[in-house]
């Protein structure tokens, strides 16, 4: 378990802290983060927070397809090649 948190720590803190010296003197939210010449103008924000919900959205819905079908007929197409169980479950 330490080792995946050791792991984390320094994907999200490490990286972060190693930025380029051109990417410190950026003026914006993303300083010291984001590599270049960072957001021209506002559209862009709107288009990230938009990215960023449509990503968050498709997670989530992936999770709980995934961990969650709601597919109970028997004639279903997924049924074809699962293996019924054998103790009736």
């Amino acid at each position: 378990m330490r080792k995946y948190i050791f792991i984390l720590y320094t994907i999200l803190i490490q990286g972060t802290a190693f930025a380029c010296e051109a990417c410190k003197k950026q003026r914006s939210p993303f300083n010291g983060i984001a590599h270049g010449r960072g957001p021209e103008s506002d559209w862009d924000y709107l288009i990230v927070a938009c990215m960023i919900a449509v990503t968050l959205y498709v997670l989530f819905a992936t999770l709980k397809c995934l961990f969650r079908p709601l597919e109970k007929n028997r004639a279903h197409i997924k049924y074809t090649f699962i293996e019924p169980d054998p103790y009736g479950n």
